[in-house]
């Protein structure tokens, strides 16, 4: 034997062509050891490949639950989510693939998913063609703010001629009563709904009295591949129907997400946080954050406003950043770490995407406002709004469509005060949303009257176009159909 060995090593030592092929083959067994994924797979050419691959990445994961970790090891715990993305990518690609145990591996780092194996949409389940290719749109409401999801809905169905089917997620009847689901069912066409006490039989201490936190469960759980989750005060000024076709940046990651206002409000505390977050998980800050984000750079306080967000599930890696993010809204993690840190649930969804770098898209514009402008003494009555500073004020935050263009939707409610219906209809004859480049070098500086009132004195300034002030019109009057609607309950 030590004869034969030693042959073996003298041809390849002075054989050129062995050498390299020798080199070759400790490449790919290096990558293999390394990745256990498509890249040495597709090298070694493995043919049915899920007995090879599957148990190297099952071996690595198992690896990981042995470290203990807190719930504010949020980077540590992305390590996890990107190993099992791993997984969830193989066991879609590969019939073969060994579904079982990655099934077990994902319910014991995520507890809230036990028993939810035929009930959520997940596309490595043998239950996944039972579940909706279309877009659909998931609304949380309970009985507090039915109203505003029924001036949504009407408006949505009267005023836009939505065809989307319309999904209304809560928890359980003391959130939303019986009676409000009944009269949200017969008020107009494609309305189901989503008990997540239900949907999640092992979450309900999560999602009793779960507020915010209930959104990405209702993301999550919604019967559509191709969901929008909106608020319930959330008001479309154009149909949404077409957005997952329309915008390139949603057709190109599978997610679309809106800017808050680009104000400042606290110190640097939340964006150390994130990049701590980041250094522990390993990665690069992405490009989009590194070079675009103006909550990164500091300029302000908020990154993202989830009143309207679009996920595509099919893709396992967008699906498993929505799955991330619905652990940082469960009860234990958000009292001891998301809602102490971030404002609600608005900054976990691109914040799980980052620190599982998955690629995700933000809408570039941030968050301007509709109201109404003041005239200063000795201005014109007819004034260049473009070049001349004037204060406008509204209590809506605005939000443009994928063009930057056209006003698409708005949050509040149509009400002046969504607490207080007796204010009355917004009084809206103006908008403002700022360049993104022109924030970077100057501040808009937002100040708030009576609360929740957003004002500035800025240029740029546009008056309302008249498709969007009659569409305005159109839905205050399904408004006032739906509120004497209820009256008469």
């Amino acid at each position: 034997m030590p004869t034969i060995l030693n042959s073996k090593l003298n041809y390849y030592a002075s054989n050129p062509n062995a050498r390299r092929l020798l080199a070759g083959v400790g490449i790919v067994f290096v990558l293999y050891l390394i990745f256990g994924t498509e890249t040495s797979r597709s090298l070694l050419d493995v043919g049915s490949s899920s007995t090879r691959i599957a148990p190297k990445i099952q071996h690595n994961y198992a690896d990981g639950l042995d470290t203990p970790l807190n719930v504010s090891q949020w980077g540590e715990r992305a390590i996890k989510v990107r190993q099992l993305t791993q997984w969830a990518d193989l066991a879609v690609k590969n019939p073969a693939a060994e579904r079982k145990a990655f099934q077990n591996a994902l319910q014991t780092e995520f507890p809230f998913l036990a028993g939810t194996d035929s009930l959520i949409y997940t596309p490595w389940s043998a239950s996944a063609k039972q579940f909706s290719s279309q877009v659909g749109m998931v609304i949380c409401t309970g009985s507090n703010n039915f109203h505003l999801a029924a001036h949504l809905i009407a408006s949505l169905r009267r005023v836009h001629k939505s065809k989307l089917p319309i999904e209304i997620a809560y928890s359980g009847d003391n959130d939303l009563k019986p009676e409000h689901r009944t009269f949200l069912q017969n008020l107009e066409s494609g309305i189901s709904f989503i008990d997540l006490l239900d949907r999640f039989p092992y979450a309900h201490d999560e999602l009793l009295n779960g507020g915010w936190a209930m959104k990405p469960f209702a993301l999550l759980a919604s019967s559509y591949t191709k969901a929008m989750l909106v608020d319930a005060d959330a008001i479309f000024l154009t149909s949404p129907d077409s957005i997952f076709d329309i915008n390139p940046g949603l057709h190109r990651t599978g997610t679309l997400f809106f800017h808050d206002r680009a104000a400042l409000g606290g110190g640097d505390e939340r964006r150390f946080w994130v990049k701590d977050q980041i250094a522990a998980a390993q990665i690069e800050p992405s490009h989009y954050l590194s070079t675009e984000s103006l909550f990164y750079s500091g300029k302000t306080w908020y990154e993202a406003d989830s009143g309207v967000t679009a996920m595509d599930k099919s893709r396992p890696d967008v699906l498993m950043g929505l799955i991330f993010a619905t652990w940082m809204n469960t009860k234990t993690v958000r009292d001891e770490v998301s809602y102490k840190v971030f404002y609600g649930d608005k900054e976990t969804f691109w914040v799980a995407m980052e620190l599982s770098a998955v690629d995700y898209f933000f809408q570039p514009w941030y968050a301007g406002t509709m109201g109404t402008i003041t005239k200063e003494d000795g201005q014109p009555e007819q004034m260049d709004l473009k070049s001349t500073k004037v204060e406008i004020c509204g209590t809506h935050m605005l939000h443009l469509d994928h063009l930057g263009q056209t006003p698409f939707w708005i949050n509040g409610g149509i009400y002046e005060h969504k607490e207080d219906p007796s204010t009355g209809y917004s009084t809206m004859t103006h908008y403002w949303v700022g360049e993104t480049s022109d924030i970077r070098l100057t501040q808009p500086q937002w100040y708030w009257v009576n609360g929740n009132t957003g004002c500035l004195r800025e240029t740029g300034v546009r008056v309302i176009p008249d498709h969007i002030r009659k569409n305005i019109e159109k839905i205050e009057s399904e408004a006032t159909r739906v509120d004497g609607l209820i009256r008469n309950m």
